[in-house]
């Protein structure tokens, strides 16, 4: 089996996770030109390990959403882990939930109490299992649901969080995940909701590389407006 690189753990961990949240809650510009959502638009930084993953469905409402195959949902495909897959690869499936909404409404963007996040591989280095499982959220920064606005027939959703868990070897690591859904026609108020992609980090950094993730992470996310736009327009 490949080796497995080494995940920040600690107080390094949790300087990372302060940094991670601070800059995906910055609205995230939409910069991403291609038309394929299976085409990464982010650029993977130093020290992270980058996820990506594309399609699925959620389904629930203001009780909390869920993306693990349950309830109607449909789990998202991940295509690329680092830099093996990519295209049309199938590794494996990420799987999310959210507990009720805290604060704000469907409509309009709020806040979600702290879910379960789990991303399940058939192949990373020769790896097939559980990659990650963990908390997606918490008590102190609960997951964000922001309103991004209209693209077409689309009304787009973002769900934005950081969270903590193990990877695989047992390692206790921590991160940050956005996920990109679109609901058409009227504003998001229950029932099913499509995803379009995510983006998923988690910290493998050396020491020097903290410093760089506030700046760097504003970056991240799912900068696929202009991508929408060429596919549905």
């Amino acid at each position: 089996m490949a080796s497995r690189a080494c995940f920040v753990q600690g107080p390094a961990a949790k300087h990372f996770l302060a940094l991670a949240v601070m800059a995906l809650l910055v609205p995230i510009a939409a910069q991403g030109a291609s038309s394929s959502t299976r085409t990464p638009s982010s650029t993977c930084l130093p020290g992270l390990i980058c996820i990506y993953n594309t399609g699925g469905k959620a389904t629930g409402g203001s009780q909390g959403l869920t993306m693990d195959g349950t309830l109607g949902s449909t789990s998202s495909t991940i295509f690329q882990i680092g830099t093996v897959g990519g295209g049309n690869s199938n590794l494996g499936t990420l799987s999310l939930t959210t507990g009720a909404l805290l604060s704000g409404s469907l409509k309009t963007g709020g806040t979600f109490a702290a879910g379960t996040l789990t991303m399940n591989v058939t192949n990373y280095n020769g790896f097939s299992g559980v990659l990650f499982t963990g908390t997606f959220g918490s008590v102190a920064i609960p997951i964000t649901w922001q309103y991004d606005g209209k693209v077409g027939q689309f009304y787009q959703y973002e769900l934005i969080g950081p969270i903590s868990g193990i990877w695989e070897g047992g390692t206790t690591v921590s991160g940050q995940t956005a996920q990109l859904y679109f609901h058409s026609k009227t504003q998001y108020n229950g029932g099913p909701i499509s995803l379009a992609s995510g983006t998923t980090a988690i910290a493998t950094p050396e020491p020097g590389t903290l410093g760089l993730m506030g700046m760097g992470l504003v970056g991240m996310g799912m900068m696929v407006r202009r991508k929408l736009q060429n596919q549905y327009l």
